[in-house]
């Protein structure tokens, strides 16, 4: 199977938002797939960027290696990450794995379930 059909990205602007909803597996194979959306989507300089993971249906260590190098660039370009529908579960797995740096800001204050 291809990455693309693993992992679906739709992408929407509302003024100065990016809405990305994710459709699918986000794991060593659909990374790449998911990297390319959310660097497209933080080139257009939104303010926020909201990332729908509502249809996520799998997410491996690679998954959420990929969104914690999210949340980092979109702070480092000055971008709020919001992301929505998230299950429990993985909303525990996001706060509970975050390790700050010491010269990284927290992000924890970008997830939201």
């Amino acid at each position: 199977m291809r990455a693309e059909d693993l992992l679906q990205t739709h992408t929407f602007w509302h003024r100065d938002t990016v809405d990305l909803h994710l459709n699918g597996e986000l794991d060593l194979a659909t990374a790449p797939l998911f990297e390319q959306a959310t660097t497209a989507a933080l080139n257009t300089h939104p303010r926020h960027l909201r990332l729908d993971l509502t249809e996520l249906t799998f997410c491996d260590q690679t998954g959420l290696r990929a969104l914690h190098r999210l949340a980092r660039q979109a702070h480092a370009a000055h971008v709020t990450l919001h992301l929505t529908g998230t299950h429990p579960r993985m909303h525990r797995t996001l706060t509970q794995q975050h390790t700050p740096h010491p010269r990284t800001p927290p992000t924890q204050h970008f997830y939201r379930g």
